[in-house]
């Protein structure tokens, strides 16, 4: 058997919905601000919040080896003047295609997520998913390398 390293993976959640979580939000605020909540707010809450569940994307990446991570922070740093530019979308649009493992909806329904599909949805991310997407990217490509100390402490 190769010797070889395993890279993490990890699962993102995007929010396609963005104006039913803000519903919902909304409407949670309303119940909390309430004595006695009512109970069809209650129940419409939980409504709405099963359909956000089933229209949000759950996408599971995983690490890229060192070259082809560094190669696309490089085509998508630009110096200006002393200091350096990340274009975090660009980043993010060509990063995911190739650290995509599998893409599903929160309620388990699997999608075939490739090509014009995935370069749509990383087109309409806004500027918050895309800085956790970056975040979950970085992670993934600058891994710990060396089980910390402390943990090795903890079992004696």
């Amino acid at each position: 058997m190769p010797i070889a390293v395993k890279p993490i993976t990890k699962d993102v959640e995007i929010v396609t919905d963005l104006q039913l979580m803000s519903d919902i939000i909304d409407l949670s605020n309303r119940i909390n601000s309430q004595d006695k909540p009512d109970k069809q707010d209650k129940e419409r809450l939980a409504g709405m919040v099963k359909d956000l569940d089933n229209s949000t994307l759950v996408l599971t990446l995983r690490g890229l080896p060192s070259s082809p991570w560094n190669a696309i922070v490089i085509d998508h740093t630009q110096v200006k003047g002393d200091r350096a530019v990340k274009d975090l979308q660009g980043m993010v649009a060509d990063a995911v295609p190739r650290i995509l493992v599998k893409a599903r909806y929160k309620d388990g329904q699997e999608l075939d997520l490739g090509g014009e599909d995935l370069a749509g949805l990383t087109g309409s991310l806004t500027d918050i998913q895309v800085a956790d997407l970056i975040q979950t990217i970085q992670t993934l490509n600058t891994p710990i390398d060396a089980l910390p100390k402390a943990v090795r402490d903890l079992i004696g």
